[in-house]
């Protein structure tokens, strides 16, 4: 296993080497730790978050809120073409000898009606979040030069919501498997605050997580000042941005989606869902109107939300994603870039260029591992028909309508996505709402998965032409599984070039509102940028992405009596992905609202509005703040929210989440979609000492 650093990575350490003077830190006559105790200081915040349902909407990415949960879907099962030896096929041995014979040839008497809710138990959970968090930050200052930095933080989270448990399913089907990598996350009660692998072991090296509880190290630093250079080395967070809600040059850090995904307080602007790396970071002081920046780190990758809690966001029918992180060694991968900044007066400018790999990745269909046979008496016939099949055939003489390269069907599956078990997908329609609720395209990823994993072909799969075949042949293979079947995707990660220019200026005007606005400019291109294929292909997708934001802000006062009040307007433009960074061209599919089915053709670009701000009152006991994204395709979060000074440390916060994705236009071309179960009301205290 390689694992030291490319001659690239060598020189971009050497790069930030050129910060440090020869000779910088030097022995001290007296003691290095003479007074230690007297130079140290330590702040400690207790906090408990919680938020509360509003609405009878849920989670359609759980179990209890899937597409169809209560609605009875007819499924009738059709003759695999291979069976018929082609017989009709334009692609058969025999073409034109009968009407065409790809998947509508009905087998009578092998049909249901299915509804998910007879298969998973009802949870109406009214309560989306609690945790109780403490965070201590330590600094210690050896010199008026070198300190050390550290805050450690731990959450807890005593689960007063009832969650779906896979053993309430496992006597359907032979329960939720386990296999081929790790599925804790999918063979048990929700875990809301793990993140592990597919090897079982934690993502974040400085972490300690478990279903209800964490602790880490965000802060972990020894931080060097001279002259006009700082340096700061070790577990840290690195903020390019200060933009609310929208990121373009706020590169180094991946996110942290799991604790309150990212409707939490918006003004923090992502303060507490930055994922820290290991790293190191020095700025300099160049001349007295620029500034550069730069870093080198490991690359730590985003941490995606868990199936069944709360603000989940991957349809739990499927099993989590098989996290390739360690598997190919991007756990010894190198992350870095460098920044400068400049002002002139009214005007300044800001530029970047960053080499990291995409911290969100992507994902593809992956092989599930899992040997599992088809249940029920017509999954019995299937399987008996594919025994009779000739076993090993040569790979010239092999037909799938005559050999078999497997010992069985579960044998074929382990080497497929698919697997047999409760609480999956149960139906053609749900498999189309699925995959439009996600951002892919239903029909393409189906044909996509046959065509990639010869073992399907093996057990009677093969492509279809339209949206009818596809629900002809996922029925019948639902079927033949006696309930449903689970799909697996798995994560990679890929290197792309990040490079942002912008611009900013100061307005000067006797006019008091337009006055003293700073605007600001910022763009970022991404050339041969790697994404998730709509259709879930192992070859992905790439295109070159650019971004456009543009911010005005200003502080302004409504009258002598109030302190100043902050606004802050914002406009992106992104010509390939939303603000998750999911592709575009999965856009415009169909999440299950309307009950038709429909393969997503995608949209031309994604803009987004930000309105935010706060404003004290005057002795500032209460501070008022708002936050607006618009998504101009019809999708709106509002978050109006009040603070409350107590005294004595103690702050109380309330706001209230409110999201809407069918405010006009087709929902499924906007991000609110998503998110549009999240109405909740949210209250947060936090007490320092």
């Amino acid at each position: 296993m390689k694992k030291h650093l490319s001659h690239r990575h060598a020189w971009a350490f050497a790069v930030l080497a050129t910060y440090l003077p020869m000779g910088a830190i030097q022995a001290q006559e007296e003691s290095f730790l003479d007074g230690i105790w007297e130079r140290t200081s330590i702040n400690t915040v207790l906090r408990t978050d919680a938020a509360y349902r509003t609405t009878g909407r849920r989670n359609q990415y759980n179990q209890n809120g899937a597409p169809y949960q209560n609605v009875a879907v007819a499924r009738q099962a059709y003759v695999p073409p291979t069976l018929l030896l082609g017989v009709g096929s334009p692609d058969g041995p025999f073409p034109g000898l009968l009407p065409a014979t790809n998947w509508n040839v009905p087998i009578p008497g092998i049909s249901d009606t299915v509804r998910r809710s007879d298969f998973i138990p009802d949870r109406n959970q009214e309560l989306n979040y609690f945790t109780l968090k403490a965070s201590t930050e330590i600094t210690t200052k050896f010199s008026d030069n070198f300190q050390f930095i550290a805050r450690v933080r731990a959450l807890f989270d005593p689960r007063l919501y009832d969650g779906f448990d896979a053993a309430e399913v496992a006597q359907f089907q032979g329960g939720i498997a386990d296999g081929g990598g790790y599925r804790g996350d999918d063979t048990g009660r929700p875990n809301y605050f793990g993140a592990k692998a597919r090897n079982g072991k934690n993502i974040n090296p400085l972490e300690l997580s478990s279903r209800n509880y964490m602790v880490d190290l965000p802060t972990l630093i020894l931080d060097y000042k001279y002259d006009n250079i700082n340096v700061r080395v070790g577990n840290q967070q690195i903020a390019w941005g200060q933009a609310i809600f929208l990121q373009t040059f706020d590169v180094p850090n991946g996110l942290d989606l799991r604790r309150h995904l990212v409707i939490d307080r918006a003004i923090e602007e992502f303060e507490d869902e930055r994922v820290p790396k290991l790293s190191i970071r020095a700025t300099m002081q160049a001349t007295d109107e620029i500034v550069v920046d730069g870093y080198v780190g490991k690359f730590q990758p985003s941490i995606i939300t868990n199936p069944n809690t709360s603000y989940n966001v991957a349809p739990a029918q499927f099993y989590k994603p098989l996290d390739n992180y360690y598997l190919h060694n991007y756990d010894w991968k190198i992350d870095y870039g460098m920044r400068a900044k400049a002002d002139y007066g009214n005007w300044g400018w800001s530029a970047f260029a960053s080499s990291r790999y995409n911290p969100l990745g992507a994902f593809r269909w992956a092989k599930s591992g899992i040997n599992k046979g088809l249940t029920g008496g017509f999954g019995a016939l299937v399987e008996t028909a594919y025994m009779l099949k000739v076993p090993g055939c040569s790979p010239e003489a092999y037909n799938p309508s005559l050999c078999r390269n497997y010992d069985s069907v579960g044998a074929a599956l382990a080497e497929s996505p698919f697997t047999v078990g409760p609480a999956g997908i149960y139906s053609a329609d749900e498999w189309f709402a699925a995959a439009g609720s996600i951002r892919l395209a239903g029909l393409d990823a189906l044909n996509t998965v046959i065509e990639e994993f010869p073992a399907l072909q093996d057990i009677y799969a093969s492509s279809v032409n339209d949206i009818n075949e596809g629900k002809n042949l996922l029925n019948t293979f639902f079927l033949g599984a006696g309930g449903s079947l689970r799909g697996t995707i798995e994560r990679e990660y890929f290197r792309e070039e990040v490079f942002g220019l912008g611009g900013s200026y100061v307005t000067s005007s006797d006019n008091e509102w337009l006055n003293e606005i700073i605007l600001n400019v910022e763009t970022q291109y991404t050339p041969k940028r790697v994404y998730t294929a709509p259709s879930l292909s192992v070859g992905f997708l790439k295109d070159d992405e650019y971004v456009i934001t543009a911010v005005a802000e200003k502080w302004t006062r409504w009258s002598a009596a109030f302190p100043a009040a902050y606004l802050v307007f914002e406009y992106q433009h992104r010509s390939d992905s939303d603000l998750i960074g999911l592709n575009l061209k999965g856009y415009n599919g169909n999440d299950g609202s309307d009950q038709q089915s429909k393969n997503a053709s995608g949209i031309g670009s994604a803009n987004y509005l930000v309105f935010a701000g706060f404003q004290p009152v005057p002795n500032r006991t209460f501070v008022f703040e708002w936050a607006f994204l618009w998504d101009i395709q019809g999708g709106l979060l509002a978050q109006p929210e009040v603070q409350w000074n107590i005294g004595n440390g103690l702050i109380m916060e309330l706001f209230y989440n409110y999201t809407n994705g069918h405010l006009y236009s087709n929902p499924n071309k906007n991000l609110i979609r998503a998110i549009d179960y999240a109405d909740e009301v949210a209250v947060r205290f936090t007490y320092q000492f």
